[in-house]
């Protein structure tokens, strides 16, 4: 994340290069280049007619290289942004669109010097085999905007925090990134929200991101989970009801519980195998934040109480699409039993 930091650093400062490739899922980045790419050539120049947005599900690559290949009206320098850039990918989309690579790879190899060619990749991965992207890859400034490592996000919402004149106390901001999934794009979305909040004071309070930080399903489920874990039977049935207000649909709810009490168990199993955190992570295809609270919560039950809890959801899974049960009564019901089990 350091590397896209400065080369949107260098973008600011007017070092521009004629072809960038913005590659990766991490839209607060895919956001900043955009903007920073902007800002510098709308400050030298007054007019927008240079700056272009075109989407490949919509426009031909053909009218795009037809476009950074023609002279600017009004002089000074082109932007042209080219969307959703999937003839890079292995991806099929069932657009209308007909492009011809050979006129990227061509236009790769000699780029117009009054253009600025932007390929927005918002893949995980690009179609290393195509000539198209080997030539892509080889020609461009490649911006690499993979979701950023829970260090990397932690490192850059404090530096954010800091450098935008506001504070908040380790727990606080501890409370932030968990409500958000340590992901970057929403937390800084969040943040952004907390501070126009404590404008004033310039102080963000753990009351405060309770009280405005969205929490998502998943989120919420988290939070159930973990009172029936503790065998809060008020507590849980009073957040699940309130789930129910919020329109939740009961089969979704069961589902996301049936989700988790899997990943404590399999978390379970591979850690008596001897695997720790980060290959855990890896096996699973998840974040590694969620291995780590999934192995603090885990080593306080024994597998067959866990075995049994997942049973017993799945079975009332079954039940409720059925048609045999109500799906409201039943996730209550789990709530009562759970706590009457043995650990």
């Amino acid at each position: 994340m350091k590397t896209v930091l400065k080369q949107i650093d260098k973008i600011k400062k007017g070092q521009l290069k004629p072809v960038y490739a913005v590659i990766g899922t991490e839209r607060m980045l895919i956001e900043e280049v955009t903007a920073s790419l902007t800002e510098t050539i709308r400050a030298g120049q007054e007019d927008d007619m240079n700056i272009m947005h075109f989407d490949l599900t919509e426009t031909s690559i053909d009218d795009v290289i037809f476009e950074a290949e023609s002279f600017p009206f009004f002089g000074g320098k082109k932007l042209i942004f080219v969307h959703s850039s999937y003839i890079f990918t292995g991806k099929k989309v069932s657009a209308a669109v007909k492009h011809t690579p050979s006129l990227v790879e061509n236009y790769l190899n000699d780029p117009s010097d009054f253009s600025i060619l932007v390929f927005i990749a918002p893949y995980d991965k690009l179609d290393k085999r195509k000539k198209v992207t080997k030539t892509l890859l080889k020609s461009a400034e490649v911006i690499d905007v993979t979701p950023a490592s829970e260090k990397d996000t932690a490192d850059y919402l404090k530096s954010y925090c800091q450098s935008s004149g506001y504070s908040m106390s380790r727990e606080s901001f501890e409370r932030l990134l968990q409500l958000t999934d340590r992901n970057l794009s929403k937390a800084k979305n969040e943040l952004d929200k907390l501070m126009v909040y404590h404008i004033e004071d310039k102080e963000i309070s753990m009351e405060s991101i309770d009280k405005l930080v969205s929490k998502s399903l998943e989120q919420n489920i988290f939070e159930l989970n973990e009172r029936v874990l503790k065998k809060n039977v008020k507590q849980s049935i009073e957040l699940y009801q309130d789930l129910l207000h919020q329109k939740e649909d009961p089969i979704k709810i069961l589902a996301l519980m049936i989700s988790q009490f899997r990943l404590l168990l399999q978390v379970k199993i591979l850690r008596k195998k001897g695997y720790q955190q980060a290959d855990i992570a890896g096996i699973l295809k998840i974040h590694p934040y969620r291995v780590k609270l999934a192995l603090q919560t885990e080593k306080r039950f024994k597998q067959e109480i866990l075995s049994q809890a997942h049973r017993y959801l799945i079975t009332a899974d079954y039940e409720i699409k059925s048609g045999k049960v109500n799906a409201e009564m039943q996730i209550e019901l789990f709530i009562w039993k759970f706590s009457t089990m043995t650990e």
